[in-house]
């Protein structure tokens, strides 16, 4: 088994384990303009993703500080990641997972973050700043 993932979590939000499938999308996401809390879908290079439920990992945030407020949205209307993991998490994005309650973890090594493949099953704790790899891509 991979040794754990270490980064900087939102000790506030969970000291409890969320597992899920990686939805990893190379590049920054603003969540005012790319992000529908109606559906759980994020645009990102033209095409739709679906974000409810799943670990979204992603670079970095960009856009308006609206986008704390379509995070929360998004928990609001059952449309939420189950976590975000993050290169370098903004004011924005963390203000957002504050507000929705959303496990964060960011301030990874881009070797670590290089090891989240889209479709593998992890396991985030933002209180301990941890993501456990548990089921490699198919």
């Amino acid at each position: 088994m991979d040794a754990d993932i270490s980064g900087v979590g939102l000790r506030g939000i969970s000291d409890s384990w969320v597992d899920g499938e990686v939805l990893r999308l190379d590049g920054a996401i603003s969540f005012l303009g790319d992000a529908d809390p109606e559906t759980g879908m994020v645009t990102f290079k033209g095409e739709g993703h679906q974000v409810r439920d799943r670990i979204l990992a992603f670079r970095e945030g960009k856009g308006s500080t609206v986008g704390s407020y379509v995070i929360y949205n998004m928990k609001l209307q059952n449309n939420s990641p189950a976590a975000m993991v993050m290169l370098v998490s903004d004011a924005i994005i963390t203000m957002g997972c504050i507000a929705a309650g959303i496990p964060l973890v960011h301030r990874l090594r881009e070797g670590d973050f290089d090891r989240l493949k889209d479709g593998m099953r992890v396991r985030v704790n933002s209180g301990r700043g941890l993501i456990r790899i548990i089921e490699q891509e198919m």
